[in-house]
Order: C-alpha cells, then sequence, then structure tokens
C-alpha cells in the first residue's frame, strides 16, 4: 500500500445531523466543572487553590471547544485509490484496507440516517426528504486489522455505477444482499 499510488476516485462522507444540542453542550460543559475542582485542590497540600483550579478548567475546555467546532469541519474524505480504499485525511488517523485484502463489499441503496429517541439509526432503502442520502458500503476483511475500513458512505451526487465499477475492476466481490423480511 502505496500513499503516492494514483487516486481513482475521491468525495466526502455525507455528515450526520443532531448530534450537537445545547443540552449536549451544557452537559459537557457541567462535566468539566466539577471534574476541574479537585484539581483545585491536588495542587495545594490539602488547600484549594483557584489557580489550579482554573488552568485544569482551561485545559480541558480545549475538548468542549473541539466538541463545538465539529460541525464546521469537513466531512470524512473517502478516497479509491490505485491499490486500497482510504478512509480519513492523509496522517495517522486514516484507515486503509487493501482491495486484495477484501472478502467482499455488501452495499445498501438509497439509506438516510434518522433520530429516534436519543438513538442513530440507518434507515435502508428509506430515502428522507431533509436528511442526506447516501449509499452505505460494509466492508468485509479476510484478515481482519486494527487499521482497515470497516464502512464507508457514498452521498447521492456522487456516481455510484463509477465507484462499484472500479471496485469490480480491482477485483472486489462487491454483493447487494436482499433484506430479511
Amino acid at each position: 500500500m502505496s500513499l503516492f499510488s494514483k487516486r481513482l476516485m475521491k468525495w466526502r462522507e455525507p455528515k450526520i445531523k443532531g448530534m450537537l444540542t445545547p443540552k449536549n453542550v451544557l452537559a459537557a460543559f457541567v462535566l468539566i466543572l466539577i471534574v476541574s475542582i479537585p484539581f483545585g485542590f491536588l495542587g495545594g497540600n490539602g488547600k484549594f487553590h483557584v489557580a489550579i483550579c482554573l488552568l485544569a478548567l482551561g485545559f480541558m475546555s480545549a475538548g468542549l471547544v473541539g466538541f463545538l467546532i465539529q460541525p464546521f469541519l469537513p466531512d470524512t474524505l473517502i478516497q479509491l485509490r490505485e491499490d486500497t480504499i482510504v478512509r480519513g485525511a492523509r496522517g495517522t488517523n486514516s484507515q486503509r484496507s487493501a482491495y486484495k485484502n477484501i472478502d467482499c463489499i455488501n452495499y445498501y441503496r438509497d439509506c438516510s440516517y434518522s433520530w429516534n429517541g436519543k438513538m442513530l439509526t440507518i434507515n435502508v432503502h428509506q430515502r428522507s426528504v431533509e436528511g442526506p442520502n447516501f449509499t452505505s458500503f460494509v466492508v468485509v476483511m479476510k484478515n481482519e486489522s486494527f487499521r482497515s475500513v470497516q464502512k464507508f458512505a457514498v452521498p447521492d451526487n456522487v456516481n455510484l455505477e463509477k465507484v462499484l465499477q472500479i471496485l469490480r475492476d480491482k477485483g472486489v466481490k462487491v454483493v447487494e444482499p436482499p433484506l430479511p423480511s
């Protein structure tokens, strides 16, 4: 697997909406505040130090800022390369699966996300009027590895037939399994 192999196709996965709610932000802020108070006692031999508490609060707030900017960040990048499928940006957090190590890929057309209470569900063969509609791919590996691509999504604005043709040309068995009734 080469980092410099030719890119055949790339796109960004659809973003899940509804993950960032005011209730989640408030819960994260209260949790950070509660956790930072014991740090004020740790630095002063049993006496409470406001400066150390504020320092801990500042460091832990970086996590909250990361949580808040998530909707403004770009979606996950998917690339079909000459010899691999890459999910994520270049760097240490990307997942890679060589075509030769893939047993098969199952795909499900016309999927959408929805929220049932507090649980996120993927609706297969149910298009959404307001949401992102996509095709979901599940990768089954011959030898499971830690950094392999498990699944990815292709939004409606990407040519699905071209994606399927590239995968088939690379020798990957692509299957659209029937849904259980």
